[in-house]
């Protein structure tokens, strides 16, 4: 039963009685009267009565006025004692339900976010402690991200080292050479100097990568959106980059697919995100030459362009990490590159209001998928 309907029948009880107990304190009045002045119930008896009591007010004695209030304060007393019992009952029905809230408050206060109230009741505390409930399983989910984003920034402290200590030492070395005459030969200094110069690119270049990463996570990068038609800025694009990486042994081939597809997105972080999963797949090749297939398909109103490679692939289990800050599949394959480019492609994309994720194709390789809304109006 809900309060509000408790609070309705105690009133409704306290009214019943207080014209019940009115009604018959009067009957019994006037039969108690009736009886001490010796009087029957008939209308004689009433004319006799009704003479008595005004004899007696004209000779100023009143004890039944006098009376009258004594017994009218002894039964307001004793409906506001039968009143206070059913309050008090209605007190407990309200302050039960409070105990469980009060503990989970407790427990919350002590960090124990994965406790919830188990109130099976029907009346109004249930909203409340189904929101106290949501409330406690939205500050679990807050405490387990901040502490997934605590990890993330660990780890990108600890690639951030190990990536520019890496090229450093390396530098260090030939400097040194260089100082102690190691590199006796006009041909050896230039060697010297073109890697110090190609390490120090490489520095430059994931310092780029993590402060373009900031950008994006902080949400201060702008987006110059137009429709495009997704499969020719792809083509456009492979088509300026395919020599590049042909040379590097990746073959890239652009799947027969719809050109009429447009979707709304910057072209330069569109390109930087293609850019990025051609570099993760030259990198981790593991044959003199690799092939990459590009393709897209629409599903009601999103298309998908699969990028898929045949290299090495990885695991069902890292599926999911790839595109975490500096993961790496194979730590051992660490000083193949700086752990950025995908981290910062899902970024791109969620921001162009789509979605990326990477599958393991049947015939081995890795394929990332990435999915755009279609552009409305234009096919």
């Amino acid at each position: 039963m809900t309060i509000k309907r408790q609070i309705f029948i105690s009133n409704v009880r306290a009214v019943l009685i207080t014209l019940f107990g009115l009604f018959l304190a009067g009957f019994v009045f006037q039969f108690v009267m009736m009886k001490i002045m010796g009087v029957n119930f008939d209308e004689e008896a009433r004319t006799k009565w009704e003479q008595i009591r005004k004899e007696r007010e004209a000779e100023s004695q009143s004890w039944p006025t006098a009376s009258g209030p004594i017994f009218i304060c002894i039964f307001v007393a004793l409906i506001s004692v039968i009143n206070n019992l059913f309050n008090y009952r209605m007190i407990k029905c309200i302050s039960r339900p409070l105990q469980p809230l009060s503990e989970g408050v407790r427990q919350i206060r002590d960090n124990n976010l994965s406790f919830r109230i188990d109130y099976q009741n029907d009346d109004e505390y249930r909203p409340i402690c189904e929101a106290f409930n949501e409330m406690a399983a939205r500050l679990e989910a807050s405490a387990a991200r901040r502490q997934r984003d605590e990890a993330n920034r660990r780890e990108l402290l600890a690639g951030i080292s190990h990536d520019l200590r890496t090229p450093l030492t390396a530098i260090q070395g030939y400097i040194e050479g260089l100082e102690s005459g190691v590199a006796s030969t006009p041909e050896m200094r230039d060697r010297y100097f073109a890697t110090i110069k190609n390490k120090t690119a490489g520095m430059e270049h994931i310092i780029e990568q993590l402060f373009l990463f900031s950008k994006l996570d902080m949400d201060e990068f702008p987006l110059a959106l137009r429709r495009v038609p997704l499969m020719q800025v792809i083509s456009d694009m492979v088509e300026e980059v395919a020599p590049e990486y042909s040379q590097r042994g990746l073959d890239i081939h652009i799947v027969e697919s719809d050109r009429d597809v447009f979707v709304s997105a910057d072209t330069l972080w569109l390109r930087n995100v293609v850019i990025n999963i051609l570099e993760n797949s030259v990198r981790y090749k593991t044959k003199e030459r690799a092939a990459l297939e590009i393709s897209a398909s629409v599903v009601n109103n999103s298309v998908f362009l699969r990028l898929a490679d045949d290299g090495p692939g990885v695991s069902a289990e890292a599926l999911p990490k790839l595109f975490d800050v500096f993961y790496r599949a194979d730590p051992s394959r660490s000083a193949k590159g700086s752990g950025l480019g995908l981290a910062i492609g899902k970024k791109i994309i969620e921001h162009l209001g789509g979605a990326v994720h990477a599958e393991l194709p049947a015939s081995g390789g890795l394929a990332i998928v990435i999915r755009l809304p279609v552009s409305e109006g234009i096919w």
